[in-house]
């Protein structure tokens, strides 16, 4: 029976001595637990931008020539002209008809295919579109207001998750001077 009564002051040596190892850790600091009381979700509200497309319909003005391309008319008058100014110059005179006659031929050519074409004007509805920014609040979760108990005081701390029914907590010893 002796030795199972020595076991006892080496069992309380033990854990005496644990104890007084936890407090004399540099700057008198260990962990423990603490029973949660209470926890709330902590929730804020966001403004949030939306990108959106805003599409509408506008009127839209189309002009559209028709008829023969007025190029082709003033170069065939320029060359008729031309030959005809030089079949009716004589001597000196017959460069300057030619340059005189293509000229007369080139604008009667042009002013004939302008007189031929004809203006078309219409109007078509066309759909237009942009990119503008909405904005819309939502509530958001942005953490847990925890309140626990240690040693018969209670302390609330937000925290980023939700800890159950018990948090871990770190417990600083100093001496008063």
């Amino acid at each position: 029976m002796k030795t199972r009564y020595a076991a006892i002051p080496l069992a309380l040596a033990a854990l005496t001595t644990g104890a007084a190892q936890a407090f004399d850790r540099p700057g008198g600091v260990f962990y423990d637990q603490a029973r949660v009381v209470d926890v709330r979700p902590v929730k804020e509200l966001v403004r949030v931008a939306a990108p959106a497309q805003e599409c509408w319909t506008q009127p839209v003005r189309h002009v559209q020539q028709t008829g023969p391309s007025t190029g082709a008319y003033t170069l065939s008058g320029a060359m008729i002209g031309g030959v005809l100014g030089n079949q009716i110059g004589k001597g000196d005179s017959r460069n300057a008809a030619t340059v005189v006659g293509g000229m007369a031929g080139a604008v009667i050519g042009n002013s004939m295919a302008q007189s031929r074409q004809q203006t078309r004007v219409y109007t078509t509805q066309e759909q237009q579109c942009q990119i503008v920014e909405r904005f819309y609040e939502e509530e958001r979760h942005v953490g847990y207001r925890v309140t626990y108990r240690y040693q018969g005081q209670e302390y609330t701390r937000t925290m980023p998750y939700d800890p159950g029914r018990t948090v871990r907590v770190r417990v600083t010893v100093d001496p008063i001077d």
